[in-house]
C-alpha cells in the first residue's frame, strides 16, 4: 500500500501569499541557514533588499562561508533569544525537526513561517505578472547540470533570467538570482532545479510541488531517498501529480533513453488528466529531440565533446566541455528547452558551448606531481557508474582510482548494495569508506539495514577489480599517499564533505 504525500495545503498557499506581501527591509530569520538550500534563500533575500539573520549548529565551508558573507547577523546554536525581537518571517530549513528550540518557539508564538520552496514560489517565481514562464528541472540525476545549462544559455542570450541551481555554477555569479523586472514580461523566465525531497517538517511534500512549471524537464527516474519513499512507484506518483498540474500550453521534456521514464512518459501521453504536451529526448530514433552523434576531441590540451543534435528536424552541431554520454543528454535537454522557447541557434550555442560546468561534477581540483585529483557529487549507484564510465572513456590510459563515501540516508542503506557492487567496474582501484555505526533517519517505518562496505569490496574483487574498505577519511588519505604514482587519476565521490578528506589530501600532496 502506498502512502501519498499531500500536494501543498491551504496553509501553504496562505504562507506563499503572505511572503509575497513582504517588502524590502523586512526582517527574515532563517533556522538552519548553512544548508545548501537555505544559503540560497539567504542570497535571494539579500539581493531583494531584506534584512537577514540566521542560526545553525555550525558554519562549515562552503555554505558556512557563503552565509557569513551575506547575512546581517548569525547565531551559532539555536535559542529562543535568536528570535527576539520577533522577525517579520521565519524560514525553517528542511533539516530542522519540529522539536528544534527555535522552530518550536516560532510556531508556539504564532510567528509567520515558511519553507525554502515557498520562498522561491513567492519571491523567485511569483505570479504571471512577475514571470511569464517557469522552467523546472527534476529527476534522480543531472538536475543541477541541466538547470545550470539552461540558466547560462538564457543569460548569454541576454534574457537575464531568474534562477536557482542546487550547486555552484562556474559561469554564473551566484547559485540564485531574482528575475530582472526591467525585462519585458514575455522575456521574463525563471529556471529552477526541482527536488522530490520533503519541503519541511510542516510541509511533507516534494519541494517541486511549490513551483508552477510551464516547461518541465525530467532527466531520469530511479529509486532514491529511501528515508521518505518506500519504492520507486511512490516517486512516480509524485512526478505524475506534478505533470497533471501543468497548464494546457505546458511542455514536458522527458529523457526517452531510460526505460522506466520512457514508459511513464507514454502513460502521460495517454492520460486525459495531463493537459501539457509530452516530448522525448535521447539517443533513440523514436525521440523527438535526438542525440545523433558525439565524439571526444582534444582542443588546446583540453578534453571536449562535439555533439550533433536533432532538434525538431533541424541539426545543431556544437562543442561542449562536459564529458560523457549522460552530460551529452543534459546538453540535449537544454538545447531542446531553447528550441521550445523559440531561441535561435545563435542564442542557444554561446551559453552551452562556453558552459564550464557545476562544481563537484567531474571537477578537477588539482594536478600535483603528475597526479590528477577530481571531485564528484555522485552518490547514487547509477551516477557512480556513469561518472566512472565517462572518466574511463576520457582517460583510457590512466590508472583510475575511485574513492567513495556512502553519506546520504539512502546510500548508507543496504537497498543499493548489489547496484554499488556493479558500479565500480571501470575503476582500476576502488576504495570504499565503511559506513559509520550511527542511526539512519527513516520516515517510512522500514528497517534501515546498513550497507556492508567489506562485502562490496569482496564482490568488486570477484568481478575483476581491485578494492578495499577503510574505516575513515584519515585511513583513506594515508593509504592514498602511500599508493599514488605518477599518472594516476583519483576521483573523490561523496555528497558530503567526506570528513575533510579532500583538503587534507591536497595539503599533504603539496607538502
Amino acid at each position: 500500500m502506498q502512502t501519498l504525500i499531500p500536494i501543498q495545503d491551504n496553509n501553504s498557499i496562505s504562507r506563499t501569499n503572505a511572503i509575497s506581501k513582504l517588502r524590502p527591509g523586512a526582517h527574515v530569520h532563517i533556522i538552519g541557514i548553512a544548508g545548501a538550500g537555505t544559503a540560497a534563500v539567504c542570497a535571494l533575500l539579500k539581493q531583494l533588499g531584506f534584512k537577514v539573520t540566521g542560526s545553525d549548529k555550525a558554519f562549515y565551508p562552503p555554505m558556512g562561508d557563503v552565509v557569513r558573507n551575506l547575512a546581517d547577523e548569525l547565531f551559532e546554536g539555536f535559542s529562543e533569544n535568536n528570535l527576539k525581537p520577533h522577525p517579520d518571517l521565519v524560514v525553517i530549513g528542511n533539516s530542522i525537526r519540529a522539536n528544534n528550540t527555535e522552530a518550536h518557539y516560532a510556531l508556539s508564538n504564532n510567528l509567520p513561517y515558511a519553507s525554502m520552496p515557498e520562498i522561491f514560489a513567492a519571491l523567485l517565481i511569483g505570479d504571471r505578472t512577475h514571470s511569464s514562464k517557469s522552467i523546472v528541472v527534476i529527476g534522480t540525476h543531472g538536475k543541477s547540470t541541466t538547470t545550470g545549462l539552461i540558466a547560462n544559455m538564457l543569460d548569454k542570450a541576454n534574457f537575464r533570467p531568474g534562477y536557482f541551481v542546487g550547486g555552484v555554477v562556474k559561469d554564473l555569479p551566484s547559485t540564485i538570482r531574482p528575475i530582472d523586472l526591467s525585462m519585458p514580461l514575455e522575456r521574463r523566465f525563471v529556471v529552477l532545479e526541482g527536488d522530490e525531497y520533503d519541503s519541511a517538517f510542516f510541509a511533507k511534500w516534494p519541494k517541486f510541488h511549490s513551483y508552477r512549471p510551464d516547461i518541465l524537464v525530467v532527466t531520469s527516474l530511479e529509486f532514491d531517498h529511501a528515508d521518505i519513499y518506500r519504492n520507486v512507484e511512490e516517486i512516480e506518483i509524485e512526478f505524475s501529480r506534478l505533470v497533471e498540474k501543468m497548464p494546457v500550453d505546458g511542455i514536458i521534456l522527458a529523457c526517452g533513453d531510460e526505460e522506466r521514464l520512457n514508459s511513464l512518459a507514454h502513460k502521460w501521453m495517454d492520460n486525459s488528466a495531463v493537459k501539457a504536451k509530452v516530448f522525448l529526448y535521447g539517443a533513440k530514433d523514436s525521440c523527438d529531440f535526438i542525440l545523433l552523434g558525439r565524439r571526444q576531441v582534444n582542443e588546446n590540451d583540453a578534453l571536449k565533446q562535439t555533439l550533433e543534435l536533432g532538434l525538431d528536424g533541424e541539426t545543431l552541431k556544437l562543442t561542449t566541455r562536459l564529458l560523457g554520454e549522460y552530460n551529452a543528454l543534459n546538453v540535449l535537454a537544454a538545447a531542446a528547452v531553447g528550441k521550445k522557447l523559440g531561441l535561435t541557434e545563435c542564442e542557444i550555442l554561446p551559453g552551452i558551448e562556453h558552459f564550464c560546468g557545476v562544481a563537484r561534477r567531474q571537477d578537477i581540483v588539482a594536478e600535483i606531481n603528475g597526479i590528477t585529483v577530481m571531485e564528484d557529487f555522485a552518490h547514487h549507484p547509477t551516477a557512480v557508474r556513469a561518472v566512472l564510465r565517462s572518466l574511463r572513456e576520457s582517460y583510457p590510459h590512466r590508472r583510475l582510482i575511485a574513492v567513495f563515501e556512502p553519506r546520504s540516508n539512502t546510500s548508507r542503506r543496504s537497498c543499493f548494495q548489489q547496484d554499488y557492487e556493479r558500479a565500480f567496474d571501470q575503476a582500476n582501484l576502488s576504495i570504499i569508506a565503511e559506513v559509520k555505526d550511527t542511526a539512519i533517519y527513516s520516515n517510512t517505518a522500514s528497517d534501515a539495514k546498513t550497507l556492508d562496505a567489506k562485502q562490496m569490496v569482496e564482490i568488486i574483487k570477484k568481478r575483476g577489480g581491485q578494492a578495499l574498505a577503510l574505516s575513515n577519511a584519515t585511513a583513506i588519505k594515508d593509504f592514498l599517499l602511500g599508493e599514488f604514482r605518477t599518472g594516476d587519476l583519483v576521483v573523490i565521490m561523496s555528497n558530503g564533505d567526506f570528513d575533510g578528506l579532500l583538503p587534507s589530501l591536497l595539503n599533504d600532496l603539496r607538502h
